[in-house]
């Protein structure tokens, strides 16, 4: 569907936003992810989804606004120049994270998941995905229900929609797992697990932790745990039953060690833990949420993923949708 088609159907315009500067090869490049735009007689608002910070766009002839929402705190999604963007919103844990990552305080505003909030008269309901702590979709209630879930771990408590925008990082049939959660276990001890510090650490150290270990981390991870009341050691000042480093740190410790992962990738062992849905969660969210129309966002839906959602509902992705200056 084109975007142009979404404002019909839908009362919303879904678009890539151009980069004002072009890239490396000299071509002009196209900003991360999407926006939204709703427009009311001479009101125009969009919304920019974990891209970076909204334009100073003005059409004379119209009164514009705009917001961010980023929908957790991973580097790929909470955009460039957020943290000073009073347009900007996030879950309170976000930002709290994003403050410990970049040392500077988020002035934009914030919410608790769960919570319903209203932007420009919007009205907007945040719901958990449990991709990592403070992740959170966006419900957006306009002429249609517009979900934005960022990535997702768990989709049960997210609602029916009209328009489901969502992620594919495991978007492939290869992509089928069960996590090895009792794996994990059994192989703590005296291990070194590589995890991502934002989000697979906090989660990885909880599990430990409640199973009896004293887990040490890099300063990053214990920094990060500490927000959450998760007690990591630090590494260099204590040791522990079991480590946590990140993952590209991994291969400089003698002994055991894997990758806490359900990529395929790494060279050292895995364990599968993983913080998104395989191929068949994702199929299952789509049932679920029940959209008449899905975009993709985020990730890498393959062929066989769309083929399957296909037979019954539209789909949409990045490469489909309008290109506007922003």
């Amino acid at each position: 569907m084109h975007s142009l088609d979404f404002v019909d159907n839908f009362g919303f315009l879904p678009f890539r936003r151009k980069q004002v500067k072009a890239n490396r090869r000299g071509r002009p490049g196209l900003r991360p992810h999407l926006s939204l735009r709703f427009n009311f007689g001479d009101s125009i608002l969009d919304f920019h989804v974990d891209s970076s910070k909204g334009s100073d766009f003005q059409d004379p002839s119209s009164y514009y606004n705009f917001f961010n929402l980023i929908t957790h705190a991973h580097s790929d999604h909470y955009g460039q120049n957020n943290m000073n963007n009073s347009n900007a919103v996030a879950s309170v844990e976000t930002a709290n994270i994003l403050r410990v990552l970049t040392g500077k305080e988020f002035k934009g505003r914030c919410f608790s998941v769960g919570d319903s909030i209203k932007l420009d008269g919007i009205k907007i309901k945040t719901y958990p995905t449990e991709h990592i702590f403070g992740s959170s979709a966006f419900l957006i209630k306009s002429d249609s229900r517009i979900l934005i879930t960022g990535d997702v771990k768990d989709y049960s408590k997210l609602p029916k929609c009209d328009v489901l925008i969502t992620e594919a990082t495991y978007g492939n049939s290869d992509h089928i797992f069960e996590e090895e959660v009792e794996k994990l276990i059994e192989c703590a001890k005296n291990s070194v697990f590589g995890v991502y510090p934002v989000g697979k650490a906090q989660r990885t150290a909880k599990i430990l932790i409640e199973n009896g270990f004293d887990v040490c981390g890099e300063d990053k991870i214990s920094n990060l745990c500490s927000i959450f009341d998760i007690e990591v050691k630090n590494l260099d000042a204590e040791d522990g039953d079991v480590t946590l480093v990140s993952p590209r740190n991994v291969y400089q410790y003698a002994g055991r060690k894997f990758i806490l992962t359900a990529q395929k990738f790494y060279r050292v062992p895995r364990i599968v833990i993983s913080d998104h849905l395989d191929f068949i969660g994702i199929l299952e969210m789509i049932d679920h949420c029940n959209p008449e129309h899905v975009i993709f966002y985020h990730g890498s839906p393959s062929k066989s993923l769309i083929d399957e959602i296909s037979d019954e509902k539209k789909v949409s992705l990045l490469k489909d949708l309008e290109k506007l200056p922003g």
